[in-house]
């Protein structure tokens, strides 16, 4: 109890920060997705035309059930606590899966106190993906722990089938028989195997419905399960891949019908998605550029020492196959598809609950009282040196991650004043609008990150809209901009002035950190025009 007690004092230090700092929610991808569920639950419908997430409802028709079954008009509140109460749930997960594959409760505890700083990936907001994680957790871990083959079913090859893997092992320095110790699975009896089975396709059919790449990875996963003979269902990934084809080849029809090439663009394209996910990412200022490499730092780090205590376990004769397939199943992802650059990222995530538990055995277990001492003060040390990170990897981009209220209240004016049908332009993505009304205005920039961004682009497309367009310049944008997208600064004051200046615009509404604009009318602009 007071283990737990310390760790669930942890996730919330670590994940409720910004909750317990901030006056709002962060993440301007979590309010969007309030706005999806907003839809649902109003109108019953969604619309996979609209956004490509509504090809996959199942999460935001999930969320609009529990909103209005608890009597909440929206899901806003839910949107602070989501990062910790996720963090508990997968923390739990994974301290399930490292105690059914580890020798002593030392190492399962510590495989758990590692993986809560080192999930710093941001993925545990509210939306699809964070539901999805603990699915991919929960699915893995049943597989591992209750559909092992026992060693009698099973051919123990080792690692000296071949001469060339026993030249491996010995320059490994390796046993003779690195995986003679492997866990055993818990005892199932057929109709708790037939549940637990049917409980496993529940799960893949509901991610499947509910998150584009989370599906894959599974896929992937329970593939690599089953190569290495540490899945007793053999046929699974097979029936698991005829669900995901059949669900996108049938219910997705909207999106891939004119998405093909963002889809399969990049299968195959290792070197590119790597860039993407890497070398591209480094960018913007220098406080971003140095966040981007404190989390590559990370990653790399959890990587190496994760392969440092497989190679502890393997010495031991205490290697486990499941652990060492399942940490390296994601990286597969990297052919398929780069995830709008994010696919190292993804990568990262769900590899981690793995790479932890072996991660873990690097300090545990010690054996005599010298070594306990040595591994007791490493563990710390890394502990120490992960918690440091976490803030700087996690929290590094607050500046334009975090969600201001000035930028909240010029939205809530919007959608005061403004009538339906009309265009609501802003310079960046990063507004906290379609929290609500989705379907009521057009928006732009829709999802790219940057959106008009000269005075005549914009003017241009606010004069497509008769019924009216709305410009919203806000330091949120501005700071995006700067810090993310690499614009110079003070780009976004500058093209502020150039919008006072320019005698084609009124501003209708200011705060100290927004202000939102009309275009005036053609007439008018050329009445002044000629005047001056």
């Amino acid at each position: 109890m007071l283990l737990a007690a310390h760790v669930v004092v942890l996730a919330v230090l670590l994940f409720g920060a910004a909750t317990i700092i901030e006056p709002l929610p962060r993440f301007i991808s979590g309010w969007l997705h309030v706005g999806f569920a907003d839809y649902v639950a109003r109108t019953g419908e969604t619309l996979p035309h609209l956004d490509a997430r509504f090809n996959w409802p199942g999460f935001f028709t999930l969320a609009a059930m529990a909103t209005r079954a608890a009597g909440m008009p929206d899901a806003l509140p839910l949107l602070g606590w989501t990062p910790v109460v996720l963090n508990l749930l997968y923390g739990a997960i994974v301290f399930r899966l490292a105690r059914a594959v580890s020798p002593e409760p030392r190492t399962a505890w510590l495989a758990l106190w590692l993986f809560l700083p080192a999930n710093w990936v941001g993925q545990d907001y509210f939306g699809p993906q964070g539901l999805n994680y603990a699915f991919y957790l929960i699915l893995l871990t049943v597989l591992v722990v209750w559909f092992r083959p026992s060693p009698a079913d099973r051919t123990r090859r080792g690692l000296d089938v071949s001469p060339r893997l026993a030249r491996l092992r010995d320059a490994l320095r390796l046993p003779a028989a690195p995986l003679l110790h492997e866990p055993e699975p818990a005892r199932l009896g057929r109709g708790s195997a037939a549940g637990l089975m049917a409980a496993v396709l529940v799960i893949f059919t509901a991610s499947t419905a509910s998150h584009q790449l989370t599906p894959v990875a599974i896929v992937a996963a329970v593939a690599a399960l089953a190569l290495a003979r540490r899945c007793t269902a053999r046929s699974l990934p097979v029936l698991l891949g005829v669900i995901l084809v059949a669900y996108i080849s049938y219910l997705t029809v909207p999106y891939w019908s004119g998405h093909l090439e963002a889809m399969f663009g990049s299968v195959g394209n290792v070197t590119g998605t790597i860039s993407s996910g890497a070398v591209q990412r480094v960018r913007g200022d220098d406080g971003h550029r140095a966040v981007v490499l404190v989390r590559l730092g990370f990653t790399v780090a959890v990587w190496l020492l994760a392969a440092a205590g497989a190679w502890r376990r393997l010495r031991a004769g205490r290697g486990d196959l499941a652990m060492l397939a399942l940490a390296g199943a994601p990286f597969a992802v990297l052919a398929l598809q780069s995830y709008g650059g994010e696919a190292i990222l993804r990568v990262y995530a769900f590899s981690l609950p793995f790479m932890v538990v072996l991660l873990a055995a690097l300090f545990a277990p010690a054996r005599h009282a010298r070594s306990r001492v040595v591994a007791a003060v490493a563990a710390g040390a890394v502990s120490a040196a992960f918690t440091a990170a976490f803030f700087v990897a996690r929290y590094g981009n607050e500046s334009f991650e975090q969600v201001r209220p000035n930028d909240v209240l010029a939205v809530d004016w919007l959608y005061a004043h403004a009538p339906p049908g009309a265009t609501l332009v802003a310079v960046t993505s990063n507004v906290p609008w379609r929290s609500r009304h989705i379907e009521r205005y057009a928006y732009r920039p829709l999802g790219l990150d940057l959106g008009p961004s000269t005075l005549p682009a914009i003017e241009q497309e606010m004069r497509r809209d008769a019924e009216g367009a709305y410009l919203v310049l806000s330091r949120g944008q501005y700071v995006f901009a700067e810090s993310y997208l690499g614009m110079p600064a003070g780009w976004g004051e500058q093209l502020e002035l150039q919008v006072r200046r320019s005698g084609r615009f009124r501003l209708v509404y200011a705060n100290p950190d927004a202000s939102i604009y009309v275009l005036l009318p053609a007439s008018k602009v050329e009445t002044d025009d000629k005047d001056r």
